[in-house]
C-alpha cells in the first residue's frame, strides 16, 4: 500500500490499463475473476485480493489472490460480512484497522493475515459483487488507489453485464433451435400415406382427413412437405370466374324475360326441396 501522500506509480497505472483491456475481451466469468484478482493486488500493492459475487442474500467469495488463504469458495450472509455491507450500501469501505470497526466479523479474520482492507462495489446501482483488497499491516489506501480500484470494479461490471447478455442471447438461440427441431420431429411423425393408398377428402370443403382430423390442403402441405402456401389466381381460375359471371348474367336475363305478367310467384313445394349433403368434420 502506498503512503498517504505518495503518487501512484507508472507501473500500477499500466496494470490498470492492461486489466481493463483484457476485461473487454473476456468471455467467461472465470476469465473475469482471474484478471480482476491479480490486477486488484498489483494496482494497490495489497497483500491479498478477493473477488466476491452476490448470490441472492449471500456473499460468495469466488476467487482470491493472496499471500495466504482467505475465504475462497465460502459463502457468508450479506449482513455478516463487509462485502455485503458494501453491496447493500452501494459505497466503498476503507478500514485501516479491522479490529476497531464493528462491521467486521472479527472471528472470521483472526485466522487470516488481514489487518487493514478496502472493499469497493461492482456496479454502483444494484451491485452484483465486490472487490476486496487486504494488507498484513495497519495502514490506509490513498484516494488514488481507491479511485483506481473503483475504476477496475466499474470495468468488471461492464464485463459481467456483457457475459450476462451473451448468456441470454445464447439461451434464446438455443430455445429457437429446440423449437425448430421439435417442429421438424412432429412433422416427421405425421404418417404419410403410401403410394396408391386412399386419402379421404371432403367433397364440399376440400379438406383432408389426417389422424382423425380434417385439415386444409395448406395445412397438409405444411405438415407433410414443409411447404408454406400463399394464394394466387391462375389463368384457368380467371377463365372460370368469367364463365360463372356470364352464366349468372344469362340466367338472370332469362328469368326476367319469362316472368308472368301478373307478377304472381308460385309457392314452392317443401317436399321437393333436397338438403345438401354435409361433410362431418
Amino acid at each position: 500500500m502506498s503512503q498517504q501522500n505518495d503518487p501512484p506509480t507508472a507501473e500500477a497505472a499500466e496494470q490498470l490499463i492492461d486489466a481493463v483491456q483484457r476485461l473487454s475481451s473476456a468471455r467467461t466469468v472465470a476469465e473475469v475473476t482471474n484478471i480482476v484478482k491479480v490486477a486488484a493486488r498489483r494496482v494497490t500493492g495489497a497483500d491479498g485480493a478477493c473477488f466476491v459475487l452476490r448470490d441472492r442474500e449471500m456473499c460468495y467469495y469466488a476467487d482470491e489472490d493472496a499471500i495466504a488463504p482467505l475465504w475462497k469458495g465460502k459463502r457468508f450472509p450479506m449482513e455478516a460480512c463487509i462485502s455485503g455491507w458494501v453491496m447493500r450500501n452501494c459505497q466503498p469501505a476503507l478500514i485501516p484497522d479491522i479490529y476497531l470497526d464493528d462491521r467486521i466479523p472479527h472471528d472470521a479474520y483472526r485466522v487470516t493475515f488481514v489487518k487493514s482492507l478496502a472493499v469497493v462495489p461492482i456496479r454502483s446501482l444494484g451491485p452484483v459483487g465486490a472487490i476486496g483488497v487486504y494488507w498484513a499491516r495497519t495502514a490506509c489506501p490513498t484516494p488514488t488507489e481507491v479511485r483506481w480500484l473503483q475504476s477496475l470494479a466499474d470495468s468488471t461490471a461492464l464485463a459481467l453485464e456483457y457475459l450476462r447478455s451473451q448468456t441470454e442471447t445464447n439461451k434464446a438461440r438455443g430455445m429457437a433451435t429446440l423449437l425448430q427441431s421439435e417442429n421438424t420431429r412432429l412433422r416427421d411423425e405425421v404418417r404419410r400415406p403410401e403410394a396408391g393408398e386412399l386419402v379421404r377428402m371432403c367433397f364440399l370443403t376440400k379438406r383432408f382427413e389426417v389422424g382423425g382430423q380434417w385439415i386444409s390442403v395448406e395445412a397438409l402441405l405444411d405438415q407433410w412437405f414443409g411447404l408454406h402456401v400463399t394464394h394466387g389466381l391462375s389463368p384457368e381460375g380467371i377463365a372460370q370466374l368469367s364463365l360463372d359471371r356470364s352464366n349468372r348474367t344469362a340466367a338472370h336475363d332469362t328469368q326476367h324475360d319469362n316472368e308472368p305478367a301478373t307478377g304472381n310467384t308460385a309457392t314452392p313445394n317443401p317436399d321437393s326441396v333436397c338438403a345438401a349433403p354435409v361433410c362431418a368434420e
